[in-house]
Formats: structure tokens, sequence, C-alpha cells
């Protein structure tokens, strides 16, 4: 006894990431983010991306010609890289001061 079949033909010319769960599992059994996010982290252990959750994920709606079922959070902005201190350019002490007779 198989399972269902997968949504996308393995075989195709449909232009799908190799790790897509499209290739190897129905439609309902993988949800699908309209990009590359956190919350559908690529698991480096079998190859394929996973939401917090455990269920499988696809990054790239546009390849298998689906609507996406969820948004990616929006990006956080990166932190601006501090900026050194200004040199300061010909600076002289009060008591320094040409025409102090102090």
């Amino acid at each position: 006894m198989t399972g269902p079949p997968p949504h996308t033909d393995p075989g195709s010319e449909h232009g799908l990431c190799g790790i897509c769960p499209a290739l190897r599992l129905p439609r309902e059994r993988f949800v699908i983010f309209d990009r590359p996010c956190r919350e559908a982290q690529f698991d480096p252990v079998d190859g394929h991306r996973y939401t917090r959750a455990g269920e499988a994920a696809c990054v790239h709606p546009d390849k298998i010609g689906l609507m996406p079922d969820r948004a990616a959070a929006p990006r956080e902005p990166s932190p601006a890289a501090p900026q050194p201190p200004r040199a300061r350019r010909w600076w002289w002490p009060a008591s320094k001061r040409r025409g102090d007779d102090g």
C-alpha cells in the first residue's frame, strides 16, 4: 500500500528545488511560505526545510505554481555599526592658548 502521490511529479521539468517537499509529499502535508525565512529553517541533517512545529515547508511558491499559506515575518533591520569617535583637529587646552597671560 502506498501513500498519496507527491504534489509535483519528480520527473517533470518544473524547475523545483531539489529539496522541495512538493516532490515528496502530497499538498496537504507541507506549508508554503512566500519567501525563505527563519520560520522555515533548513535542517542540515536531512537537507529539508521545516517549521518550528516540524511541518515540511516550501519557500518558493512561484516555482510550484501555488499561493503561499503563510507570510514570512518582516525582516529585522540589521543593527547599524557604531561609528568611531571623530578625531579632533588642532585642539589646544584652554591653559595653553595664545594670549592667555595667566
